[in-house]
């Protein structure tokens, strides 16, 4: 297969996922004998504040926001266990690794997960209300296990925030990458 068929998205397998041990199913729906698709990449992350807000950036400012950050980054489904608070990161690579992906993730919404595509991976999540300080509800946080790049362009911008080039074999690499002294 020549680099110009391959494509890569981004796969993480949220807090939530973890906290109801679904970590096994979920690498099961995703395997190779299903997809066609391999990993190029994989790591456990503890998900640091500065990459919530960089991965969700596209959020800022939504009500939803902050309560986004704590759910990436752990904090809501281990508040007292720091240690356990993660995801795991995952680079699959092959055709249309992007839309096979989408496919088997199913839609955002768990709940539109459920009426629309029984048997996907969101259809397990849960939609959980988000309160204000005096406890009125002022939008809702999504909790749907796992995330998946939507296209190819927010697969490359995902990839090189959650992946440093060496954590990729070098074979594998598909998209450029060049040496930056910023630090993240």
């Amino acid at each position: 297969m020549s680099n110009a068929k391959l494509e890569q998205t981004l796969v993480l397998l949220k807090p939530d996922a973890l906290k109801n041990s679904l970590t096994g199913y979920l690498l099961s729906q995703l395997s190779e004998f299903h997809t066609g698709l391999h990993f190029s990449g994989t790591k456990i992350v503890q998900v640091s504040k500065m990459l919530a807000e960089q991965h969700y950036a596209e959020h800022f400012g939504k009500v939803f926001f902050p309560s986004l950050l704590d759910y990436i980054m752990g904090c809501i489904h281990y508040p007292d266990e720091p240690w356990k608070r993660r995801v795991v990161a995952i680079v699959y690579q092959g055709e249309n690794a992007v839309k096979k992906i989408r496919e088997i993730a199913g839609p955002t919404n768990p709940h539109v997960a459920r009426k629309d595509k029984p048997g996907c991976i969101r259809a397990l999540g849960t939609i959980v209300p988000i309160q204000d300080a005096e406890g009125k509800a002022i939008g809702d946080r999504i909790d749907n296990l796992i995330h998946a790049s939507a296209t190819p362009e927010e697969a490359e911008r995902e990839i090189k925030l959650w992946f440093k080039p060496d954590d990729i074999p070098p074979l594998m690499h598909i998209y450029p990458t060049a040496v930056s002294d910023d630090y993240y």
